[in-house]
């Protein structure tokens, strides 16, 4: 049987046996060098009320929150996304979909930039 992927859909690298995490969506046991982390910024205030008592000066503490995903869910929510066979053979590290990360070319201004 083929090998679909080089490194078996996993970034084990020849480090063993690894601790198995939960997704963050389904809950299933997933290897934690196949699951997805995605990490981010949460603030325990609303987006419209939090962005108010920040214009009036207040400050509102975030806090640093990892999740797991397995493939399927993480495929399902658009945080990574199929490749075609040609592409699945070159190793690229996961896309960041941080909403306040900005695209920004000095040949196009940012006012005819989608984002």
């Amino acid at each position: 049987m083929p090998k679909k992927r080089k490194n078996r859909g996993r970034k084990l690298s020849g480090s063993g046996h690894e601790r198995a995490v939960h997704c963050s969506a389904c809950g299933r046991l997933v290897p934690l060098d196949k699951a997805v982390k995605i990490t981010r910024w949460v603030s325990p205030v609303g987006g419209t009320i939090g962005r108010d008592l920040e214009r009036q000066g207040a400050y509102i503490s975030r806090r640093l929150e990892t999740r797991y995903y397995c493939v399927s869910c993480a495929v399902h929510m658009g945080l990574v996304r199929p490749r075609s066979y040609e592409e699945r053979k070159v190793a690229r590290p996961l896309q960041s979909r941080g909403r306040g990360r900005r695209r920004t070319s000095s040949k196009v201004p940012l006012k005819f930039m989608k984002f």
